[in-house]
């Protein structure tokens, strides 16, 4: 295995959109009284969450009692390549430092053991070895300038929580670099900008503390505030990255906005969505905004909590070790692990998380075009099609409400007599063999239907092979997800 260091100089753009969303009463305790009470008994086995406070040299760390985890995975450039950002830390939170170019200081230790992935995650699971990886560290000495924007939901029953929102508002700008920017929003059922982007902290905090209790409501439009903002990151540079942190229960009771369309626009302008539930939520949009966007999730159970998360998300964009490597081609769920281990470690760490560059977050509606190969007037799937087949099979197994059109469209080449129906008829029979070869490998029938456009339906010319080459085409209409 080759170990490398890959010498990259990211500069984040950061959007925060924070969305207290508390749209269900909670009899407007005094700040987050009544959240420790619903999360005051946790479940005794669930593992206690490390937050990043602070940083330590591995040379002064008892290396037995460390972890390792993913903070997030990026797939903006795949297939050509991935990014994991890595994070080494003590029981204490402290990040663990020098362990990779350019701070790493004993130079004879390779601390990155291994990168695997396997691919699938129901069907045909297969292994690979990922022979070439590169790991670089970022910490303090990096100079990388992030541009933030807070958005608070001012929905009706935020007026218990007010204090904790204005005090980890104050927190985040607080913990702001020289170089950064910060913008502060609200919402109820319209974005509010209390704050434009500015990099001056002290007018940044004045202009926030004098309008900071203005417009609060009674509706939350979550996922329109997650679209307005999105909007905000139109005149910035294209080569810059983008973070989204939303904090919110995930109760939207206004929103026109649909997910699918929020991630669409997210991986337009290569936003990554962080998102935080907070208190007694609804996880499940949460974690799909921050899962398809190469974001990372966060559950905040009281005041304390909260904080330590605003500190943990900030610390955790300074520190971090990026794992870069080009992946195997697969446009479906990878699950990437990697070990870290020295010479004093009596078990070796391990790290592992998953990404899936695939179109399963479309909304119902949305579409997307696989390249099923077939012999010339011949409706029999070709061999070479077969791994294409079985990523379908693994989505649709590991998607229960998912289902499929299977849509088969042809060129405009045939017969000068009924040319027409004769492409109906082969894209109708092509159509018909997917649907078959799905089924053959145990996918439920009643998840799919099929059919055939022939040549009606070009999205290129067909005066030329290229342009006919693109229209021989296989599509998949997502009916229900």
């Amino acid at each position: 295995m080759k170990l490398t260091v890959h010498l990259v100089k990211p500069v984040l753009l950061l959007v925060f959109i924070v969305l207290f969303s508390s749209c269900r009463s909670y009899n407007h305790s005094s700040d987050f009284q009544l959240q420790n009470e619903i999360w005051g008994e946790k479940d005794s086995n669930e593992k206690k969450t490390i937050y990043i406070t602070g940083t330590k040299p591995i040379d002064s760390v008892d290396v037995n009692a460390l972890r390792f985890d993913f903070d997030r995975i990026e797939t903006d450039k795949y297939p050509d390549s991935i990014k994991v950002f890595a994070r080494v830390y003590d029981t204490l939170g402290h990040f663990v430092t020098n362990m990779a170019n350019p701070y790493k200081k004993n130079k004879d230790i390779e601390y990155f053991k291994t990168v695997d992935e396997w691919l699938g995650k129901f069907y045909n699971i297969r292994h690979v070895k990922i022979d070439t990886f590169h790991v670089r560290e970022y910490g303090a000495g990096d100079s990388i300038p992030y541009s933030l924007v807070l958005s608070v939901d001012y929905s009706g029953s935020m007026s218990g929580v007010k204090n904790t929102i204005f005090e980890g508002t104050e927190l985040f700008i607080s913990l702001k670099m020289k170089y950064d920017n910060i913008a502060l929003t609200s919402f109820n059922k319209e974005l509010d900008i209390k704050v434009p982007m500015m990099s001056d902290s002290h007018k940044i905090l004045t202009i926030y503390r004098n309008k900071r209790n203005n417009n609060f409501g009674y509706f939350s439009a979550v996922n329109d505030a997650v679209a307005n903002c999105i909007t905000m990151f139109k005149d910035t540079p294209e080569d810059v990255p983008r973070v989204l942190v939303i904090f919110s229960d995930g109760d939207d009771n206004y929103s026109k906005s649909k997910l699918g369309s929020l991630v669409d626009s997210a991986k337009k302008y290569k936003i990554h969505i962080f998102t935080v539930a907070f208190g007694y939520s609804l996880d499940d949009n949460l974690k799909f905004l921050a899962n398809y966007t190469g974001g990372k999730f966060y559950k905040a159970r009281s005041k304390e909590e909260l904080i330590s998360v605003f500190r943990d998300i900030y610390m955790s964009l300074r520190y971090y070790y990026l794992i870069t490597y080009h992946p195997p081609k697969y446009w479906g769920y990878h699950k990437v692990l990697a070990t870290v281990h020295t010479p004093e470690m009596k078990d070796t760490l391990k790290a592992d998380g998953w990404y899936d560059p695939s179109d399963m977050y479309k909304d119902p509606g949305g579409s997307f075009d696989r390249m099923i190969f077939f012999d010339f007037d011949s409706a029999v799937v070709k061999t070479e099609s077969y791994p294409i087949i079985d990523e379908l099979v693994d989505q649709l197994l590991s998607h229960p409400k998912l289902k499929y059109e299977i849509q088969g469209h042809t060129d405009n080449i045939g017969p000068k007599k009924n040319k027409q129906e004769y492409n109906i008829k082969l894209s109708e029979a092509r159509a018909k063999a997917v649907f078959d070869e799905l089924v053959k490998r145990g996918v439920p029938d009643n998840k799919l239907r099929w059919r055939g456009f022939g040549m009606s339906e070009p999205i290129a010319t067909n005066d030329t092979e290229e342009g006919r080459a693109k229209n021989r085409r296989t599509k998949f209409v997502i009916m229900a997800r």
